[in-house]
């Protein structure tokens, strides 16, 4: 019992700044709703409304949330280590995109073919993300920038298979697509009358095993461990490099699930730039961001930013508040959670520098 009331107690202290930051997004939000003279109860309303309480758009809101969560999970996994991993979108799109050519192509029964094309997405995905720690350890190259580069390799090359040898010959000729994946390996679908999903539960099931990796395991102290100061955990007997390997791989392979949710829960193809338009890579972080890496957090602030945006959908066509306002108040929460991490990032960076110029761990 103790135990829990810990938890609840710590989870409360690391979601309170968040919440306040919530709040004062809201506020935001409310000041220009306000300029383009609407009542900011009433749209506010109206939006959780159609995102949280009408059954039927709470669906769409967790549909929508699935990639968000596990792109928030992957972020998270890369950035506990001390890895700022930007590239989420291009891993999700290699993921992705390789599950879908493995679905088509391999002649295999829907109950291996399924696994498997989960398993190669995850691979590829993996691959894709330890890409960037090879650079790191050979070259020194940066990570914020190889990952952030590789986002954009991987879309344009996704997007030549997908208009060239991999098109779906059958349409129009204009729509960049492959063809429909087996039905075989289509996720559950809980109802007919909405396009909730399995992805969800799978969803779910990466935040609890993400959180048990990261407080139950060998490899889940080393991550955080060298997150938090990289010099004690060298001086602990951790092998940096090989953390960095594992962490990437980890975080990539993540990544590609959030995309393989999509294919075979709602959209049962690959769609040219259909990652790169719906923003789920950066609303994940933006959900990182908010729950400060914290994967409850994370699955909380995903499904808060997915209603967000469901719910400007609705107000869209019922007002004249354009859809853009469920992005400002997304980038005002965002802000304000950010001024908070970017001091924390500035007192570990100097604390790394003191110690780079004068050896030593006193800084832990």
């Amino acid at each position: 019992m103790n135990r829990v009331k810990s938890y609840i107690k710590q989870f409360a202290g690391i979601m309170l700044q968040p919440v306040i930051a919530t709040l004062l997004g809201l506020l935001v939000g409310a000041v220009f709703i306000l300029i383009s003279k609407e009542n900011p109860i009433a749209v506010y309303m109206n939006m959780f409304d159609k995102s949280f309480f009408n059954p039927y758009y709470l669906t769409q809101t967790l549909t929508r949330a699935t990639p968000i969560i596990i792109c928030g999970i992957a972020t998270a996994a890369a950035w506990r280590a001390g890895y700022i991993n930007i590239g989420v979108e291009g891993q999700m799109i290699t993921g992705a995109f390789t599950a879908t050519i493995v679905a088509l192509y391999v002649p295999l029964p829907g109950f291996l073919l399924l696994p498997l094309s989960i398993i190669a997405g995850m691979v590829a995905g993996g691959i894709y993300a330890s890409i960037v720690a090879v650079l790191n350890m050979k070259f020194n190259s940066s990570i914020v920038i190889c990952t952030l580069m590789l986002n954009y390799v991987a879309n344009y090359i996704a997007s030549y298979l997908v208009s060239y040898p991999f098109k779906d010959q059958s349409g129009d000729g204009l729509s960049l697509m492959t063809r429909t994946i087996p039905e075989s390996t289509h996720f559950l679908q809980f109802s007919s009358s909405n396009t909730l999903n399995f992805g969800i539960v799978i969803a779910a099931i990466v935040v609890v095993l993400f959180y048990f990796m990261e407080r139950k395991t060998v490899f889940g102290y080393e991550s955080k461990m060298t997150g938090l100061n990289p010099n004690f955990a060298r001086y602990g007997g951790v092998f940096e490099r090989r953390v960095m390997l594992k962490t990437m791989a980890l975080s990539g392979a993540i990544a590609a699930m959030a995309g393989m949710c999509e294919i075979f829960g709602y959209k049962y193809r690959y769609t040219d730039n259909m990652f790169t338009s719906a923003s789920y890579a950066w609303t994940g972080l933006m959900a990182a961001l908010i729950a400060d890496l914290h994967p409850v957090g994370i699955l909380a602030a995903s499904i808060f930013l997915s209603g967000l945006q469901v719910g400007g959908q609705a107000i869209q066509r019922s007002s004249s508040i354009p859809l853009q306002m469920s992005t400002v108040i997304q980038s005002s929460i965002t802000l304000f959670v950010s001024a908070k991490l970017g001091i924390k990032y500035f007192k570990k960076w100097k604390a790394k520098k003191k110690q780079d110029d004068g050896g030593g761990i006193e800084a832990l």
